[in-house]
């Protein structure tokens, strides 16, 4: 299982993705779900908006109250709303993409940025930097709008990752607190096998990250490598990722993270080992995961951060945007799209109506005006993100074209088929390079 932006899904549900963005022709029309909605037929600045997005929990219900704010302000345009889980969404996306009937504005993350970029499937956005306050953002979250010199991505807010999520529940069952969050690896793993240890051997320690991307960026960071070198190769070993793999061999080894055949049934926040009561700690990829997992169990969960490599590493925990936006160049009403995406990213009643659900807002005011009412997980969350700032974050670099199958494909399938006994660690990493050899040409 991997996990992006705050939401986890399997490799099976990405593997799809690449034979759809192939070129697939047909597309799909389903309205208040996925698919394609009623557009105006008139075109022009009267068109209304297809708005696709995905989220985990609550969190498209969030969005959607922020989006029926927004319908009632001046001059709004009118948006249909197409949303789901993460499950088939790359699917539908690049179906109607490549069949020449794409929504007007939809949400992609990291993996397929560039991706998106060279097909010409998302319009610049230069013209519209003001309003959608692309020039104000802070370096370590600006980096991953624009490339080639021009913009074309909006941000509706940022968030800590990769984040670890904790069930303070089991833990104070088992006469246990969480670690503070300077902890390092070797803490990491000795945490882990005292939760499995404390419980009898009933309850996992963590869930599976080994398959997880951006756990793994996190990782390298402390060893000082990145995923990429100069945008277009592996900025790692083969030692370093064998170090990874066997890490979480031996973790599910020892009983301290769940069973490769949970990890591989497990397709979002609903069946996580920390929702379902399989673990005591699990990873997303960013805080604003914490609300939409705490609306799916009765037990209490908090927020920690990634283990650092040790003493004198980078922090293990980094500050990105949460939410990447896109607004197609076939759209008939990019005003429009504009107008919304600037409504959403820029006005106090929106970031209140979503809650942080799609990160914590970027304009230093409204995050402010946020963080003097906040309680609860709100307040973990933007405590956490405070903290991670004040540290110093990483600039997060944009990924190569072909880096959406590696991470989300190839990596995923490297820790399932050591810990299903299929392949040993050294034939595992071999094959990775090799995928990675003929993805990143």
């Amino acid at each position: 299982m991997t996990s992006i932006n705050g939401t986890q899904f399997s490799r099976r549900s990405l593997l799809r993705f690449g034979a759809a963005a192939a070129g697939v022709a047909a597309v799909s029309s389903c309205a208040r779900g996925l698919g394609g909605g009623d557009k105006s037929s008139s075109g022009g600045s009267d068109a209304a908006l297809d708005m696709m997005f995905w989220g985990e929990g609550d969190q498209n219900k969030k969005l959607i109250a922020a989006l029926d704010l927004y319908q009632q302000s001046e001059g709004a345009a009118k948006v249909n709303p197409q949303y789901s889980g993460f499950s088939g969404y790359y699917d539908k996306l690049a179906t109607r993409v490549a069949g020449g009937n794409p929504p007007d504005v939809f949400q992609i993350h990291l993996p397929y940025l560039m991706e998106y970029i060279k097909r010409g499937a998302v319009a610049p956005l230069d013209e519209y930097k003001d309003d959608l306050g692309l020039d104000s953002m802070p370096d370590y979250v600006a980096t991953t709008t624009k490339a080639d010199g021009k913009y074309y991505f909006a941000l509706l807010g940022a968030a800590t990752q990769p984040a670890i999520i904790v069930n303070t529940t089991k833990l104070k069952g088992l006469g246990l607190v969480a670690p503070s969050t300077d902890w390092n690896l070797d803490r990491y793993k000795a945490t882990m096998a005292e939760v499995w240890d404390k419980s009898g051997r009933k309850l996992a320690g963590t869930a599976d990250l080994g398959g997880n991307a951006i756990a793994f960026e996190s990782f390298l960071r402390g060893r000082g490598k990145a995923l990429f070198a100069d945008g277009s190769s592996l900025g790692f070993g083969e030692d370093d990722l064998a170090a990874w793999v066997q890490l979480w061999q031996d973790l599910r080894g020892s009983g301290a993270a769940v069973p490769m055949a949970l990890t591989a049934a497990s397709t979002g926040f609903q069946n996580d080992p920390v929702t379902v009561g399989k673990a005591a700690y699990t990873g997303t990829a960013t805080s604003r995961g914490l609300p939409s997992m705490q609306s799916l169990t009765k037990d209490t969960l908090s927020l920690g951060t990634f283990p650092s490599g040790g003493p004198g590493s980078e922090p293990g925990t980094n500050i990105i945007p949460a939410g990447w936006f896109a607004i197609s160049p076939k759209s008939k009403n990019i005003e429009g799209a504009v107008s919304m995406l600037k409504y959403l990213t820029s006005q106090p009643d929106a970031a209140n109506a979503m809650g942080l659900a799609r990160g914590v807002p970027i304009p230093a005011d409204i995050r402010t005006k946020v963080a003097s009412s906040a309680t609860g997980l709100n307040k973990l969350v933007l405590d956490n993100y405070a903290l991670v700032a004040s540290k110093g974050p990483a600039a997060l670099q944009m990924y190569p074209p072909g880096a959406s199958k590696l991470l989300q494909t190839s990596l995923p399938n490297v820790n399932e088929v050591v810990g299903f006994g299929r392949s040993t660690v050294p034939q595992a990493v071999t094959k990775f390079f090799s995928d990675a050899k003929a993805a990143l040409k």
